[in-house]
């Protein structure tokens, strides 16, 4: 199983170089499948400049072929026969709500984990949350998402044994800061590591690596 976790990508080469050599080839001829469906569920005045620098940044670095996988319009035959030539599956972020259930209703869901065996599954904010441990705490779901832990809806995939926080304390979201994650998490039973945007987790069968510095830990 071979996983990356990050907030926002490839924000520098460090994290590049990390994808790369878990990959094993050199990063001009990693060929990559986007899949993009988590963005297009957020609201309609939310700027998406975040996503055009998100791929510009994937695009720097990775000189093989891009495809953009769309799980609503192809067949699950013809999404497995797209991803044969990847060597990369990158999951963009957006509102991470959507996926585990687009994830269950396409099959795609099994798909990912038979791609994570042989090859790399990249996952970026709310892309990068599906792949880790459901979080069931009422008051994180409640006090970060103003929503209650039914509403959240089809769980998270559990590849890891773990799961992420993207964007710590960026901009706005330094009032949710490690004493509040403290609090919400408090009963959480496995780690919740909280990530900048410059810094990733590697996942190789049962090992686990820091790009980019040793994030907060929550557990």
């Amino acid at each position: 199983m071979r996983l990356v976790l990050a907030s926002q990508g490839f924000t520098n080469p460090e994290i590049a170089k990390a994808v790369g050599e878990m990959v094993g080839k050199p990063l001009g001829e990693i060929n990559v499948a986007i899949i993009n469906e988590a963005y297009v569920a957020l609201a309609g005045g939310k700027d998406k400049r975040w996503l055009i620098r998100e791929l510009a940044q994937l695009e720097s670095y990775l000189g093989g072929n891009i495809d953009f996988i769309n799980l609503r319009v192809c067949s699950k035959e013809e999404v497995k026969q797209r991803l044969e030539i990847a060597d990369i599956m990158y999951i963009v972020g957006g509102k991470q709500m959507v996926l585990p259930q687009l994830f269950k209703e396409t099959g795609f869901d099994e798909i990912v984990k038979e791609f994570a065996k042989e090859k790399v599954v990249m996952g970026t904010s709310a892309g990068a949350i599906v792949l880790g441990k459901q979080i069931e705490e009422e008051a994180y779901w409640k006090e970060r998402y103003g929503i209650t832990k039914e509403e959240v809806g089809e769980k998270t995939l559990g590849l890891t044994n773990f799961n992420i926080i993207p964007h710590y304390l960026r901009g706005e979201r330094k009032k949710w800061d490690r004493e509040f994650y403290e609090r919400v998490l408090e009963r959480n039973p496995f780690t919740v590591y909280a990530l900048t945007d410059e810094q990733a987790i590697m996942q190789e069968d049962n090992h686990i690596s820091f790009v980019g510095g040793m994030p907060e830990i929550f557990d």
